[in-house]
């Protein structure tokens, strides 16, 4: 389990699904606490669902959500999997079931003594923005980037070195320019890819990702406008996950 997130943060997603997949061999024969069972599928469907085998990650975290279910207690790990499953199906082009997949993960972890880790927090936040934004409710999605942008700095266990922080901000960029407010764009650009390409390296999928969305901010000679800001949206719209 543990190697297989390694290599899911690493973005070796085939090699953490081959890990998942033994650590579930491995358990089920009989040699393992059972408990382990919903935080392998969950990792085993993150791992999938990051190569685009939405069909085969879905019901293996649909079983996860429902051993946790059986924990009043596991909290945390039920919003875990409420934001996973918002996550499949925001990629998989279900906006509405993510919507609603997003707001009962958020509320889990708004629940007294939910103990939810910082970081889930602020991807959730994190990604009502982007719903938001694909929605076209611009307003609401710059009140969750900030609310994540500030729930980040206060934390004692992210701050503004953390990925998750580079990713709000890129977010946030995409925004600006989505509104053409081209200077605040580009000023932020340097600093979100920065801290992006520092925590993930160049070659994760990821920041390949984003640099190929951002591409256009990278050019310092010229002006941000526009006609660079729809490239973006276009580069954004062809992306296998959109915004980070």
């Amino acid at each position: 389990m543990a190697v297989g997130r390694l290599a899911y943060e690493a973005g070796y997603y085939t090699q953490a699904s081959r890990h998942f997949k033994l650590a579930l061999q491995m358990l089920e024969s009989g040699d393992f606490a059972a408990a382990y069972r919903a935080r392998i599928l969950t990792g085993l469907a993150k791992s999938l669902a990051a190569q685009g085998l939405y069909t085969e990650a879905e019901p293996m975290i649909l079983e996860a959500l429902q051993l946790d279910e059986m924990n009043s207690s596991a909290l945390a790990d039920r919003a875990e999997d409420y934001h996973q499953l918002s996550l499949l199906c925001w990629r998989n082009g279900r906006s509405e079931e993510s919507l609603q997949y997003a707001k009962a993960a958020l509320k889990l972890v708004s629940t007294p003594g939910s103990n939810a880790p910082d970081e889930l927090i602020a991807k959730l936040l994190k990604h009502h923005a982007v719903l938001a934004e694909q929605a076209g409710r611009l307003a609401e999605s710059e009140r969750y980037l900030n609310e994540a942008i500030q729930f980040i700095l206060c934390s004692d266990t992210l701050g503004k070195n953390s990925t998750i922080y580079g990713d709000v901000l890129l977010v946030k960029v995409f925004l600006l320019a989505e509104q053409a407010r081209y200077e605040e764009a580009a000023e932020l650009y340097p600093q979100a890819m920065q801290i992006v390409s520092i925590n993930r390296g160049l070659e994760h999928p990821k920041v390949e990702e984003a640099i190929n969305i951002f591409k256009e901010m990278e050019d310092s000679q010229s002006e941000f406008d526009a006609i660079k800001a729809r490239k973006m949206e276009r580069a954004k719209d062809s992306s296998n996950h959109g915004i980070l």
